[in-house]
């Protein structure tokens, strides 16, 4: 199957995850899967993650009945994902965005991600940093690197018990052994 992408003809391959769906054709059971794939409970983010916000932000309207039963039914949701959660949920019911650039922060693209992360730094925009602290578990080395220097900028956060707690426990977890010194350097300076 054939696909129109940015003017270029491309071919289907066969190890694809994802499928292009037209909206119309977008029913309950995708939308769960979508919201599925937030894994709000746990503070992990993978690809998926980010595919998944991506779509339910484009479809709008269409998840909030979807939305309304999965916040019935959900009994709890990660720390840091709370305010990702009420930001899907306040852009589907008002579609109004409050903080404008987390849709790039949770961008498909991990470029984007980690620029948009270094810009808020570079502004010393402390205002996205409910959204910025999930960041930590990205699947990407250059985009958890700009939550650190993010951190670094503003060792202060370090003080914030909810900041403090998350990266202790990310620090366990991290492979990079280059991120993880430079997160022990962070606790080092309070």
């Amino acid at each position: 199957m054939s696909y129109l992408r940015d003017n270029k003809v491309w071919e289907e391959d066969d190890n694809i995850n994802w499928d292009v769906i037209e909206i119309s054709k977008v029913d309950d059971k995708i939308i769960k899967r979508l919201i599925e794939n937030l894994k709000l409970d746990k503070s992990d983010l993978s690809e998926n993650f980010f595919i998944s916000f991506e779509s339910l932000l484009k479809l709008g309207k269409k998840i909030e009945p979807v939305l309304d039963l999965f916040i019935k039914e959900t009994t709890e949701i990660h720390n840091c994902k709370v305010d990702t959660f009420n930001f899907i949920l306040d852009f589907v019911k008002n579609n109004t965005l409050k903080y404008v650039l987390v849709p790039q922060l949770y961008h498909p693209d991990f470029i984007t991600r980690a620029r948009t992360v270094l810009k808020l730094e570079q502004a010393g925009d402390l205002s996205y940093l409910n959204f910025i602290l999930p960041l930590l578990n990205d699947p990407d080395d250059s985009v958890r690197w700009s939550v650190i220097r993010f951190l670094n900028t503003h060792i202060h956060l370090l003080k914030n018990p909810l900041v403090n707690k998350e990266i202790k426990c990310y620090i366990g977890k991290e492979l990079n052994p280059v991120i993880r010194e430079k997160m022990k350097e962070l606790f080092k300076k309070i």
